[in-house]
């Protein structure tokens, strides 16, 4: 079968999402691919050799994607660091929960046992925009007393794991919830609150209502 419809990479790694987005990563295969797509059971070959290649390349534009999106939320909060970093971390939740399919190929154990340079700077880059917005963040004034590196795993593993529970339907059916954009902000709120998003004057500032909410 002759493959009429342009570029076959593109479609292939478009499809590859929509099936991984339908069905999960588990699903993937080139063959059900070249199904899908009316092509020859070989054609997928001549662009990712196997499984494993298909996936590395959908990580690579995810991480790509992923952190334009995060640093388009920076920018859209203006000039706080402390507001700069909540974005970033509001952005990558909605980022998972806009695009599962490349959330999920970016994070999957197949992917992160391959050794791939391009990738390992690409993921370097994602957590480098993380790591640099909460040492921003540190020294404007949120949370002085911290361990850097302590700070920056505690609140990058609360976004992972609110983008994992928020973008997988097996998860979030458990919550209670109306709208998924509230409670998305409301569990930001739990590591960086909206009520912290403003420069203190002195890094050992303490405030006394640290714990309450407030509309941004």
């Amino acid at each position: 079968m002759a493959y009429h419809h342009g570029n076959l990479r593109e479609a292939l790694l478009a499809r590859a999402a929509e099936v991984i987005a339908e069905s999960g990563v588990e699903a993937l295969s080139l063959r059900g691919l070249a199904r899908d797509l009316d092509v020859s059971h070989a054609a997928p070959r001549r662009h990712f050799a196997d499984r494993r290649g298909l996936l590395v390349e959908l990580a690579k534009e995810a991480f790509r994607l992923c952190v334009v999106m995060m640093e388009q939320g920076a920018e859209a909060a203006g000039p706080d660091p402390v507001a700069r970093y909540r974005a970033l971390g509001r952005s990558y939740v909605e980022f998972a929960r806009r695009d599962p399919a490349f959330f999920r190929a970016m994070h999957h154990p197949e992917v992160r046992s391959i050794s791939n340079s391009e990738l390992s700077e690409l993921q370097g880059a994602w957590f480098a925009a993380l790591r640099d917005g909460a040492a921003a963040a540190q020294r404007s004034g949120w949370h002085p007393e911290a361990d850097p590196e302590a700070l920056v795993a505690f609140s990058v593993s609360a976004a992972m794991g609110a983008a994992q529970l928020l973008s997988d339907e097996s998860w979030s059916q458990h919550l209670d919830f109306n709208d998924v954009d509230l409670l998305a902000d409301d569990l930001l709120d739990l590591t960086v609150g909206r009520t912290q998003t403003s420069l203190v004057s002195t890094p050992n500032e303490v405030t006394g209502n640290a714990g309450k909410k407030e509309a941004s």
